[in-house]
């Protein structure tokens, strides 16, 4: 398996009927598994599974996708890679060595804190959203 996953994030009104549908559709999939949980106060379902080798991660909120937290971090993230192209090859580097890609960011621009929370901040600091 890849140590990368596919993140596909939607927009969900009725999480039963989507935890329901994952369930149906994805639970006899290698390393399946679905939770609930409450991020930033807003109820989530988050399932991950596996597909011909390839790991996925399926993530629905009530909130729409253009404003979902792992939407903003990949328009941030194409900006700096944009704006500082260099910085692509440390990203690698830490990528191959375990590094999730929003703590990677973080460490190669010098920024401290939570790491998904402080994206977000610098992205709105640099005025990339």
């Amino acid at each position: 398996m890849s140590t990368s996953d596919l993140d596909i994030i939607m927009e969900v009104k009725d999480l039963t009927s989507f935890e329901d549908k994952i369930k149906l559709l994805y639970s006899d999939q290698p390393y399946f598994k679905i939770n609930r949980k409450i991020i930033r106060g807003k109820h989530v379902v988050k399932a991950n599974f596996v597909y011909k080798g390839f790991e996925f991660e399926l993530f629905g909120q009530d909130v729409p996708v253009h404003e979902q937290y792992a939407y903003l971090h990949m328009v941030i993230e194409k900006k700096i890679l944009l704006k500082n192209p260099e910085l692509k090859p440390k990203m690698i580097s830490l990528k191959q060595r375990g590094y999730k890609t929003e703590p990677a960011f973080c460490k190669v621009l010098g920024i401290a804190g939570d790491p998904y929370e402080a994206l977000i901040q610098y992205g709105k600091d640099q005025s990339y959203i």
